[in-house]
């Protein structure tokens, strides 16, 4: 027989055990909403924001006399130049040209600040013997748009585009340069358009495993949640690709030697890569800028 006693003391027992059920279902559906919002793919803003780091515009007229001295000391012309990528976005852009050389780089650069911190690689490259033609990712410098890896696949297409349609170079004659996050820019450019060389400085193995490298929450996500937000240097240089001079420097805290040493271990030839001593992830050209130089020009040499 089950007495009143016995029943009223059950009912407390069953909410509990019904409420704590309620409590965990719910403190799942939490973990997993976090999950999904912080995840590349729907936590796309966050992603954005952590990964890019624009300047504002800077003023071409303050520079004007470093500009004067490049050309001067370089024997090459400075223009300024819009380049149109993706949905009718302005990119500003920068061109030094040199006459009596053929090739041309192409500068894709790294995810914070603007072209305007990259002036010091300019006179290096136009004594390495070739033009130069850098320009700002949307969202960067006064270029219009807002920054994504869609965007920066965008912009290092319309940048290859305006070099062979309105500069008129020959694929023969186009090195790719990339720098840290430009490194994946370059890469995808070369995937999709003929190039001479490929040059990268302070690059990833994959943007994926550079974002676990730095935001340890990242790596519960399988590399299928970075889909359509990736750059994969290594995936893509294990194929057929142009000759490839990858620097990077020994110390660099920023993307670890290993990247490079595992993605050039896994690149099909050629490829070279030269270890700068003592430099870390942004001061390669500066550290030894005549090591660094002639480290280019030997590279721009070998090609046809």
């Amino acid at each position: 027989m089950i007495t009143l006693e016995k029943t009223l003391a059950a009912k407390p027992v069953a909410l509990k055990t019904r409420l704590s059920r309620l409590f965990s279902f719910y403190a799942v559906v939490q973990v997993l909403a976090i999950y999904a919002v912080l995840s590349p793919i729907l936590g796309m803003q966050i992603y954005n924001r952590l990964l890019f780091i624009p300047s504002p515009g800077h003023n071409t007229d303050s520079i004007k006399d470093v500009f004067t001295k490049i050309e001067s000391a370089t024997h090459s012309k400075f223009s300024k130049r819009t380049i149109i990528s993706g949905t009718n976005a302005k990119l500003d852009a920068w061109y030094f040209e040199k006459k009596d050389v053929p090739k041309l780089f192409i500068i894709s650069h790294g995810n914070g600040g603007s072209i305007a911190n990259r002036i010091p690689l300019i006179p290096d490259l136009l004594f390495a013997g070739g033009s130069v033609l850098m320009y700002d990712y949307q969202g960067y410098g006064f270029s219009t748009g807002e920054p994504s890896v869609a965007a920066l696949k965008q912009d290092g297409l319309a940048a290859y585009d305006y070099a062979r349609n309105v500069l008129h170079y020959e694929p023969k004659d186009i090195i790719l340069y990339g720098e840290s996050l430009g490194s994946g820019v370059t890469t995808y450019i070369a995937e999709n358009r003929p190039v001479a060389g490929i040059v990268i400085q302070s690059g990833f193995s994959s943007l994926s495993r550079a974002a676990q490298d730095r935001l340890l929450w990242l790596r519960v996500y399988p590399k299928i949640a970075f889909k359509d937000v990736e750059f994969d240097n290594e995936a893509y240089l294990r194929g057929k690709h142009a000759p490839l001079l990858w620097v990077h420097g020994e110390i660099d805290q920023t993307l670890p030697i290993t990247h490079a040493e595992e993605t050039i271990a896994a690149a099909t030839e050629p490829k070279k890569l030269v270890v700068f001593k003592g430099a870390g992830h942004n001061d390669i050209p500066l550290l030894n800028p005549k090591l660094f130089a002639t480290t280019i020009g030997d590279f721009v040499r070998t090609l046809p």
